[in-house]
């Protein structure tokens, strides 16, 4: 099966978008950035954190890095101030030591060299800058899309392999974001949960952004799966969805895990 599809800006914010720059907004509440600071957002997407940052802060610096083509081109219009390069997080085409703050909001969980994506993080940190990194609890904290991925892996060929790939390896569990940092020589590593709500009108609401635009790891699953067995995934999808209940409202707790280090002196 497909991985992380991250081509379509608009299929995107419906999926992920509106609930990343939620996200953002709590971890800005609880991160300590410098005012008019020199701050990185590694992996940047469509500008969620980067257009948090500005928002909060006019005189911030802010440079985005993101993979995506299409994403850092939608980010333009979330941050028109920050300075956007298409790149990879772990080969940072940035110098040593050029930045207060190097953030990753959402992005570790995707990152095949994850220790080689904080390393980086660390290396273009100043000494006693702040290097954090958040990510969703896909195991314990993320019911959202877990009951997709629990759906697909009990029907269907190829959901057990899907849901291995992302549920079995969780670095948004307790204790992984921490160990990464505290692996690339940071100090001071602490972690916490943030916590946000997500909520959905019906079904349509939850599933259509999948179906519809191909986004992320569940909308690359359900755009990969031969078209005679889309409406039996739908029909179990809604299912989960629906649980047992009539269709309508639903909210959902997603909950992230903060990790926060320093780089030395």
């Amino acid at each position: 099966m497909a991985g992380y599809v991250a081509t379509a800006p608009a299929a995107y914010e419906r999926s992920m978008g509106r609930w990343s720059r939620r996200l953002a907004e709590a971890v800005l509440d609880v991160l300590p950035l410098p005012a008019g600071g020199d701050v990185l957002d590694a992996g940047c997407g469509t500008g969620a954190l980067a257009g948090a940052i500005a928002a909060r802060d006019a005189a911030a610096r802010v440079t985005g890095v993101d993979l995506s083509p299409a994403f850092v081109s939608a980010a333009r219009a979330q941050a028109p101030a920050a300075r956007l390069l298409v790149a990879d997080v772990t080969r940072l085409p940035l110098p040593d030591a050029a930045f207060d703050a190097a953030l990753s909001l959402l992005v570790l969980q995707f990152v095949p060299d994850r220790a080689a994506a904080v390393a980086e993080m660390a290396r273009v940190t100043r000494p006693g800058g702040l290097v954090a990194a958040a990510m969703w609890d896909f195991t314990g904290g993320f019911p959202f899309l877990r009951a997709f991925a629990d759906t697909v892996a009990a029907t269907e060929p190829d959901g057990e392999a899907f849901r291995a790939r992302y549920w079995a390896d969780p670095v948004g569990a307790p204790g992984r974001l921490g160990a990464l940092l505290a692996g690339a020589g940071l100090v001071e590593v602490a972690e916490r949960d943030i916590m946000i709500r997500q909520d959905f009108a019906d079904f349509a609401d939850w599933w259509s952004p999948w179906a519809e635009g191909g986004q992320g790891i569940a909308g690359a699953f359900v755009a990969a799966l031969p078209p005679a067995r889309r409406p039996r995934v739908e029909a179990l999808a809604r299912r989960a969805y629906l649980a047992g209940g009539a269709d309508g409202p639903r909210s959902f707790v997603a909950v992230a895990r903060l990790a926060t280090a320093r780089r030395g002196a």
